[in-house]
């Protein structure tokens, strides 16, 4: 398995997250940034995506945006999240989504989603409080139902999501811990 590694670098402005992401056409491992998607122009339908974030960063309270970008391609987002605070409480993951070039075969870059989903399971340590400390909740909502029961299993086979009800996922302290491990580089003592 390649190693990845990370570092939070902090200024007034917001935090960054320094990663490393697979560049498929050389299986190199290069850097990346997660950053705070403020000051940039997120992504939208009319670019390919499936998800407007600019409109849903603008409607959702409690919430941020982030972008992971690689290194060598500053200016060109390869995947975004929306990390929520639900009822300024409950960590949620509004929407994540990997550029519409990082999705099919060949795809540029490997471990986006993986980064990013790692990440907000990382900022649900950071701003859950009490009993909402450790957890990350999110919604899988698909057209048809065929594509959720597959996107689900995918959560379930690859982050090690759990089903909560019909469409409700979790990501628990333990998987979540692992997923920090592999994508992000930070190691957890166990307790």
């Amino acid at each position: 398995m390649y190693k990845l590694y990370y570092i939070y670098i902090t200024d007034n402005r917001f935090t960054f997250m320094k990663i490393k992401i697979l560049k498929v056409d050389v299986e190199e491992l290069v850097e990346a940034i997660i950053k705070n998607g403020k000051q940039v122009t997120l992504p939208s339908m009319q670019e390919g995506w499936r998800f407007n974030f600019d409109k849903h960063i603008k409607t959702l309270p409690y919430s941020t945006a982030y972008i992971l970008v690689a290194a060598e391609t500053p200016d060109i987002i390869e995947g975004c999240l929306i990390f929520q605070m639900k009822e300024k409480a409950i960590p949620y993951m509004a929407f994540v989504e990997v550029a519409p070039h990082n999705k099919n075969h060949p795809k540029k870059y490997d471990y986006v989603a993986g980064c990013l989903i790692a990440f907000a399971f990382k900022q649900s340590l950071i701003q859950g409080k009490g009993e909402n400390k450790g957890w990350l909740m999110f919604d899988v909502l698909e057209k048809s139902e065929k594509d959720q029961i597959k996107l689900m299993a995918l959560y379930s086979k690859k982050y090690n999501a759990v089903r909560f009800d019909e469409t409700t996922m979790y990501i628990f302290d333990e998987a979540g811990h692992k997923l920090i491990q592999q994508y992000l580089g930070e190691k957890f003592e166990s307790n």
